[in-house]
């Protein structure tokens, strides 16, 4: 059974590759679903320490995906 405190795990926002899939900069998404700069920009440099639920729920609303389609666990190196 894995261990779920495992600190050999990172959390992984896509968020810079939907941006870019759409032509978007982090001002424009900062206006159109109404997060912060800095908060959209620690989730697209992958530098947050936490995950706002509501801003995640804004990111993934816009973009019409889930939340796991937008952020990944993955292995940390």
């Amino acid at each position: 059974m894995s261990n779920l405190l495992d600190m050999n795990k990172v959390m992984f926002c896509k968020l810079r590759q939907y941006m870019d899939a759409q032509g978007l900069n982090i001002a424009q998404l900062s206006r159109e679903i109404g997060v912060t700069e800095n908060a959209i920009r620690g989730y697209v440099k992958n530098t947050f320490s936490r995950v706002d639920c509501q801003v995640a729920i804004k990111i993934c609303d816009y973009f019409q995906v889930n939340v796991g389609e937008m952020f990944v666990i993955k292995e940390s190196i």
